[in-house]
């Protein structure tokens, strides 16, 4: 599926699979971060709502890096593709 909207410039259509390579790519050089992945994302009416799984590093804490990730895929999904991110649900699944 893929998330359409439009400017001063014309249509444009972002795809699920741009918006995960962002997502990706923004979490694991998140510090803290070892490995990372977008979940699940469901795109309604110009709005984006994103899940992330991560595995983080020893010794970082979750709070902090879980809220660092939040910021920095909201910063770069909503720079890159002009849509507004809603929600982000950050999993931590392990620590390594």
């Amino acid at each position: 599926m893929a998330t359409k909207t439009s400017n001063l410039y014309g249509k444009i259509t972002v795809t699920n699979r741009a918006i995960r390579s962002i997502v990706n790519m923004t979490v694991v050089e998140c510090y803290g971060v070892s490995t990372g992945r977008l979940s699940d994302i469901l795109t309604d009416n110009n709005k984006i709502y994103l899940s992330v799984k991560v595995y983080l590093k020893y010794g970082v804490k979750p709070e902090a890096v879980s809220e660092t990730i939040r910021k920095a895929v909201r910063y770069n999904v909503e720079n890159l593709t002009g849509m507004t991110v809603a929600v982000i649900n950050v999993t931590i699944q392990g620590i390594y």
